[in-house]
């Protein structure tokens, strides 16, 4: 099907470096995409930054029910997302279905974990003496997706960084901007401020202008051991705190296979 997709700073539409989507099935063009460039980075880690206290102070059960809301949204608009990751991911009927449900799923499981483990808790102390545990999100979050799965991936990532009460500056792949988009708006359409959630498409060298960022107070990232490689090391490089990364990375194991 085709659509539309492009940054999302504050709810805002902006434009961008406009190109064309294809499909991996037959390479017809089946949407477009503007792309994020230095301005645009640098306006939305700075709106992520300005509303993080607000989406933060909110408290867990807010965000759960926020999340919760997103996952019944994902599921009601399940034939919108099938026919994406049909046309935009090349993939077969059975595998859309399972993804749209882990999608929903990790919503629900994240606004599960934020009811359960994210409220404060009080804690033992002396005689007359008051001691509660607190979480407090960390800050601007990059969430930076694969292609193989541009809709579960990209909302797990997203969904864990907005119930831990952080603001999130989303990158999916470039090969799979469109369904990404339709996400983020759904999360938006579900209650997640937009001024918690914004959305940023692009190249490889965009992932690489929201790392460097000293405003980004942690990186999730799903993609290749070489480029995770690359992020810890920029990460690593800076002063100040530690900016919390977390990959998950592939393309060690060998793949055989046989055409009978």
């Amino acid at each position: 099907p085709g659509t539309d997709a492009a940054p999302l700073i504050d709810g805002t539409s902006v434009k961008g470096r406009a190109r064309d989507v294809h499909s991996p099935i037959d390479g017809a063009t089946i949407g477009t995409v503007q792309e994020g460039d230095e301005v645009i980075v640098a306006s939305a880690i700075a709106a992520a930054a300005a509303n993080f206290a607000s989406w933060d102070g909110a408290g867990a059960a807010t965000r759960a029910d926020s999340l919760t809301r997103s996952g019944d949204l994902i599921e009601q608009n399940r034939g919108r997302l099938i026919a994406l990751l049909q046309g935009e991911g090349g993939k077969t009927l059975d595998d859309c279905v399972s993804e749209v449900r882990e999608a929903a799923d990790f919503c629900r499981y994240y606004a599960a974990q934020a009811r359960t483990t994210l409220t404060p808790q009080a804690l033992p102390g002396p005689t007359g003496e008051s001691n509660t545990l607190r979480y407090r999100g960390r800050g601007v979050v990059v969430c930076i997706s694969p292609w193989n799965f541009p809709l579960a991936i990209f909302i797990g990532q997203v969904a864990a960084a907005l119930a831990s009460g952080n603001a999130v500056v989303a990158k999916p792949a470039e090969q799979t901007p469109l369904v990404a988009f339709e996400a983020i708006k759904l999360l938006h359409a579900a209650g997640v401020p937009a001024g918690a959630l914004h959305f940023v498409p692009g190249d490889g060298g965009i992932g690489a202008m929201l790392v460097a960022d000293s405003r980004v107070a942690g990186v999730v990232f799903t993609g290749s051991t070489e480029v995770a490689r690359l992020i810890n090391r920029a990460l690593a490089a800076r002063g100040g705190p530690i900016t919390l990364l977390i990959a998950e990375t592939g393309g060690i194991n060998a793949m055989i296979v046989d055409a009978t």
